[in-house]
């Protein structure tokens, strides 16, 4: 190669650098705006944030932009830098429905409902067919527990064509908390028709049914939860009731152990293995189990109704009735614990009448009951003949 060639050959090497360099910045805008929305659409959130930070140094009035990037920023759980960036937007165009609705969920997801709420309406009012805002809504209604209200706005979503399984299932979860199993069951059907590998809405599902007294069909759906996430405390823990219900002790406290195991500070899980602990007559382990699961969660009424029921067949009378008076304070009035607790409280206080009449509602609630009831309530009848003169 000649002295010239070479010399060439050595500028082309030295200025190549700044060749490539300069070649990134004639990237054009616009690609790198629709590159960032791909990411958004694939779930890099990181990616996503760094495109439009590079659109904004370049057209700092770029109102989607900003929208953009705080999409990212609030799946990330950068919440402050989601908010200002939603801000920046709605400074740039008040009308921008998109990041009235994102700050809603920003402000959704730290935990300031009525906040949100706020944000929604305001989306709502710039266009009433926005069914995003609508199901927004419905989920800061559900976590402020107006249930009624959630099911109206995640209604409204649907009329609107929001056609996403979680929506489905949301309102599932909230007819279910109203006590609408039928209508509930409905829309878990729903959702998994839509996405069958949701294994939270399988559980939920099998909760229904459970509470509707299917236990054969909740322990399917439990178990097609945990099939798809074998991970899941909560199906385990569910699935050991219901097992529990059907007189299969041994393979409910196999998914209680496991339930413990996936998550050890969960305090129904430790109440539900100390409830098979008590059938199985185990006392002191049922006591050990739900004083556990009391230190987890003070007002969890369940583990007190636990540990009392088995502190009396130590015959710990006295804690037995300190247990079940608070079991009754933290259960929800007519419930089946309630019942279970305060008929319980009557037998210790001699009422063996009314302990019997309590004990019956419970079983009326759940007819899987009376098998652990009857020999109380046998107990009671043998003390009322006995006062007979």
């Amino acid at each position: 190669m000649n002295t010239s060639k070479q010399r060439l050959l050595w500028i082309v090497l030295l200025l190549l650098p700044a060749f490539l360099t300069g070649c990134e910045k004639l990237e054009p805008t616009s690609f790198i705006f629709d590159r960032g929305r791909q990411e958004l659409r694939a779930g890099n959130w990181s990616a996503a944030a760094a495109d439009f930070t590079e659109v904004i140094k370049r057209e700092p009035q770029s109102e989607p932009a900003y929208a953009d990037r705080a999409t990212a920023e609030r799946r990330l759980k950068e919440y402050d830098l989601a908010i200002s960036d939603y801000n920046r937007a709605l400074e740039i165009n008040p009308r921008d429905g998109y990041a009235l609705w994102g700050r809603g969920m920003t402000k959704y997801g730290q935990g300031a409902y009525d906040d949100a709420i706020a944000d929604y309406y305001q989306a709502i009012q710039l266009n009433q067919t926005n069914a995003g805002a609508y199901y927004g809504l419905g989920l800061a209604q559900y976590s402020l527990t107006n249930y009624d209200d959630a099911i109206n706005e995640f209604t409204h979503a649907i009329d609107l064509g929001e056609n996403a399984s979680v929506v489905y299932a949301y309102r599932g979860f909230a007819r279910s908390k109203n006590g609408d199993l039928d209508g509930a069951i409905a829309d878990y059907n729903r959702a998994l028709n839509l996405n069958s590998k949701d294994s939270a809405v399988y559980a939920s599902r099998g909760d229904a049914r459970a509470e509707k007294g299917d236990l054969d069909g909740a322990i399917a759906d439990y178990s097609a939860a945990i099939n798809i996430y074998r991970k899941n405390p909560f199906a385990y823990e569910s699935r050991s009731m219901a097992l529990e219900r059907k007189g299969d002790l041994a393979a409910a406290m196999v998914d209680a152990n496991m339930a413990i195991e996936l998550n050890p500070t969960n305090s129904m899980a430790y109440n539900d293995r100390g409830w098979i602990e008590f059938i199985n007559k185990d006392f002191d382990a049922s006591i050990t189990d739900s004083t556990r699961s009391i230190q987890l969660d003070p007002e969890n009424g369940y583990a007190y109704g636990t540990r009392g029921w088995a502190r009396y067949c130590k015959g710990d009378v006295a804690g037995a009735v300190e247990d079940c008076k608070l079991s009754v304070k933290f259960s929800e009035p007519d419930s089946i614990h309630y019942y279970f607790d305060q008929g319980m409280l009557d037998f210790l206080a001699g009422d063996y009448q009314k302990a019997i009449e309590n004990w019956q509602k419970a079983i009326q609630q759940d007819a899987a009951a009376k098998s652990e009831l009857q020999p109380w309530i046998d107990k009671a009848q043998a003390k009322l003949q006995g006062e007979k003169p």
